[in-house]
């Protein structure tokens, strides 16, 4: 697993986060958010992992790349990603809560 540096990352937040779940699977779980972007055409999504806090907070900033044309605005659902990120038992019971960010505004899931 490599480690990005979330300042050096030229990807902008989503502008909203709509929805975030935290789902179990055998031996860890996924956590799963969806944004809506302000016009269609946006790529390479991602869930950037910050360090976890001394609280036990992880913070994942959903970060993507907007579209290399003009795009219209069109529909909401044309303009929503949803993207996943999965992680351990190990790592989770290292947290407490995963807050999932946007430019506009975090949701967020306590264990």
């Amino acid at each position: 697993e490599v480690a990005t540096d979330p300042a050096a990352d030229p990807r902008p937040l989503v502008e909203v986060v709509t929805d975030m779940q935290v789902d179990a699977f055998p031996g860890g779980a996924i956590v799963r958010a969806t944004g809506l972007t302000p016009t269609q055409g946006w790529w390479e999504a991602e869930l950037v992992e910050l360090p976890i806090d001394e609280d036990g907070v992880l913070v994942l900033e959903f970060r993507l790349l907007p579209p290399i044309e003009i795009t219209d605005v069109n529909t909401p659902q044309s303009r929503t990603v949803t993207v996943g990120t999965s992680f351990s038992e190990v790592k989770l019971a290292k947290i407490s809560r995963i807050v999932v960010q946007g430019k506009t505004n975090a949701r967020a899931s306590a264990r």
